[in-house]
C-alpha cells in the first residue's frame, strides 16, 4: 500500500500530532488517547520550521530509526500510547514511485493492536543536490508544489488532491536539506521531527 492510500487514515491522527506539538514546546500534560480524541489542538506552525535530521547520535553510525527521527517527546507519548512503528524502505510519491533511498526510512507509527485508522508518517534519507533537484522537479511536473524555506525547501501536494491537513491546509510535504530530505503526512508534522545543531 503506497503513502498516498494511507493518507486518508490519518485524519484523527492530526489531532495526535497537533496536541504532540505542543506537548514538545510546553511543560503541558499528554494528549488525551488518539482513539478517543475527537477534537485537535491546533497550534499555529512557525512560518521556517527547523530542518528536521535525525539526532546527531542516531547518525553517527550511519543508520536512522524510526526511534532517532523524532523528538523524544513524541517517541515517549507514542510508546504511553502503545503506538509501535512499521518499516519501510524511503521512495518518493512519484508516479511511478521510486526507487527506495540507501539509508533512508518511512516509518509509520499507529497503535496496531486495535483496529483504528490513526497513524502518522514520518521519513528521512540522506540525498545528493543533484537527485533532490531530479525527484523535486518530477513532483512538480505531477502536481506538488515548491515553496522555499529557511533550512532548504518543500515539495508540498496539490491542495487540491490532499485529503489530510494541517491547519494551514497542508498535506503531505517534503522537506529538502542539505544532504538530506525529510517527509510527513503534513508539513506541520515536520515540527515532530528533531533538528540538528550543525
Amino acid at each position: 500500500m503506497t503513502r498516498a492510500r494511507l493518507a486518508p487514515l490519518v485524519l484523527s491522527a492530526v489531532a495526535l500530532a497537533s496536541a504532540l506539538v505542543l506537548s514538545g514546546c510546553t511543560s503541558a500534560a499528554p494528549s488525551a488517547d488518539p482513539t478517543t480524541t475527537g477534537n485537535a489542538v491546533s497550534p499555529t506552525p512557525t512560518e521556517a520550521l527547523p530542518g528536521p535530521t535525525p539526532d546527531a547520535s542516531a547518525t553517527a553510525g550511519g543508520a536512522v530509526t524510526c526511534d532517532s527521527m523524532i523528538v523524544s517527546d513524541t517517541l515517549a507519548e507514542f510508546k504511553t500510547k502503545g503506538w509501535t512503528a512499521k518499516q519501510t524502505p524511503f521512495t518518493f510519491e512519484t508516479q511511478p514511485p521510486s526507487a527506495p533511498i540507501g539509508g533512508g526510512l518511512i516509518c509509520t507509527w499507529a497503535n496496531y493492536s486495535v483496529a483504528s485508522g490513526n497513524l502518522i508518517e514520518f521519513g528521512w534519507a540522506p540525498i545528493s543536490s543533484a537527485d533532490a533537484e531530479t525527484v523535486s522537479a518530477q513532483l512538480e511536473k505531477e502536481g506538488w508544489r515548491r515553496e522555499a524555506g529557511e533550512s532548504g525547501f518543500y515539495i508540498t501536494q496539490d491542495p487540491s488532491r490532499v485529503i489530510t491537513v494541517d491547519d494551514k491546509g497542508y498535506g503531505m510535504t517534503y522537506l529538502f536539506g542539505d544532504g538530506w530530505v525529510a517527509v510527513s503526512d503534513t508539513k506541520q508534522n515536520l515540527l515532530l521531527m528533531p533538528a540538528t545543531a550543525g
